[in-house]
This record gives structure tokens, sequence and C-alpha cells, in this order.
């Protein structure tokens, strides 16, 4: 699918990393990209995160980095905001060159260099040290100055020195996208989102499109490296997953067999 160029870091030259805290009744966002390499905490909700070519659910606490250029989007499920009915997190970003070169002058960058590759897949940390990560990551939301930058590379340096963590997209997945890329697949992201647990037939999702069914699945191939029933089923599946583990093992299976027949 056809992500849009985000830039984050425009107004904040200076700095190498920036911090925001976002809370919204909805993670939904266009999917997107950017230069800028992105670390996200869940504080509230759960739902569905697609990065890359991985499509799969997130939960409160949930840990995720995200290298330069990857393609994602979370989108939030509606009966499953936190408290006060809003999706919350933290999310740090920062220029992985301007880290890499202000590096350069104190250690050998090359294990950040190799973690910094591997993240361009993306990552989500495991919960043992996510324990240790997430006081960081509030830490960081908290302070200023010197003392938010020294938490900030205590914080880099678990990251790169773990194991502790899951790649997220398929070894296979290029993202090659430009910032000159039209937004056409925004609306069929959240079409399949709200729509996955009935029958979606190609007539309609290419009227969704405004495309025909020829040009939409040659486009949808091309971006997603996937056929539109191959994505469709997957978050299907992913949904149904989630609902089985918390314990709604009837509504899961049907949501699956109902779909694939």
């Amino acid at each position: 699918m056809r992500p849009v160029f985000a830039k984050i870091l425009n107004d904040i030259n200076h700095q190498t990393f920036s911090i925001k805290q976002f809370s919204n009744s909805n993670f939904s966002t266009e999917f997107h990209f950017h230069h800028e390499c992105q670390i996200n905490l869940v504080l509230e909700s759960t739902g569905k995160r697609i990065v890359g070519d991985s499509i799969d659910g997130y939960e409160i606490d949930e840990i995720t980095f995200l290298g330069s250029d990857l393609p994602h989007v979370w989108h939030t499920h509606a009966d499953a905001l936190g408290p006060k009915g809003s999706a919350r997190s933290i999310t740090l970003f920062f220029d992985p060159d301007k880290l890499i070169s202000a590096m350069k002058h104190f250690v050998d960058p090359e294990r950040l260099v190799s973690f910094l590759q591997i993240s361009r897949r993306g990552l989500v940390f495991k919960k043992g040290v996510t324990k240790q990560l997430k006081p960081l990551i509030l830490a960081i939301s908290q302070s200023e100055g010197f003392k938010q930058v020294a938490l900030f590379l205590t914080l880099m340096d678990i990251m790169i020195h773990t194991k502790e963590y899951v790649i997220l997209s398929s070894a296979g997945f290029q993202a090659n996208y430009s910032a000159n890329d039209p937004e056409k697949m925004d609306n069929i992201i959240r079409f399949m989102f709200e729509n996955y647990h009935r029958e979606i037939s190609l007539d309609e999702i290419s009227v969704i499109a405004n495309m025909t069914k020829q040009a939409f699945c040659r486009y949808f191939k091309n971006r997603t490296q996937k056929s539109f029933i191959q994505f469709l089923n997957e978050i299907r599946i992913s949904y149904s997953c989630q609902m089985i583990n918390q314990g709604d093992e009837f509504l899961g299976s049907t949501i699956i067999i109902k779909n694939n027949k």
C-alpha cells in the first residue's frame, strides 16, 4: 500500500530526538513513513498495527522500534480504549544519521549501525526487557536538558544490546517509497479494518479505491507484496487470534470460518 511521507523533525533541526505524547479517541492515522526512527510505548488501548508487511495486534505497554522509512499505521479497537475513552502513547523520534555522527566522538558506532539496520524491518520488544525500557521512556518524557539526553542514551544502550525482541516485517520486505507517492491507500486500509468481519468483494473494494478491478489488484500487490485476499485474511486471522486469546473462542473461530469458505 502507498504510505504518506511524514516530515517529523522539520521544526527541530537542532535536536537529535523529539518526544510526542499522544492522547486521542484512537491511534488511526494515515499509513505513513518517515526518515526518523521511532520508539513507541502504548499506554492505553489495544488494536492492530501494520508495520511493513506485518499485521498484528498491539496491547498496553507494548514497545516498538521502527527504523527509517518503514511504513506503518496503528488502528485502535473502538471497544478497547482507556478509562477516559482515549488511546495514549509516548513516542520518541530521532534522526539516525545525527545519532551515529554524535556517537562517533565517544564510541565505535558499529553495534548501533547494525541495530538500526535490523530495525528497518520493525521490532517489538519482549515483556522481560520492556520492564526495563518503560520506566526510562516515562522518565525521558518528564525530563529535560542533559538528564534527558543521558536517559535517552541509556535507553538506546539497552535496546542495541538486548536480543529480547521480535522482528516484524519479513526478510524480503522492501520499502521502496518516495516522498511524492500519492495517498491512495488510506481509505482502503480503514475500510478493511472496519469491515473485516464480513465478506468484502473485489468489486466493492475497487470502488473504494476508485480503480478497475484489474488495476486495483496490480496496484495493491505491487505496494503490499501481497494479494488483496491474502492481506485481508491476515487481518481477520490477527483479530481472531486476539479474540481467542481473550477467551472468546466462538467469535474468533467464527470470523475465520465464515470468511474463508
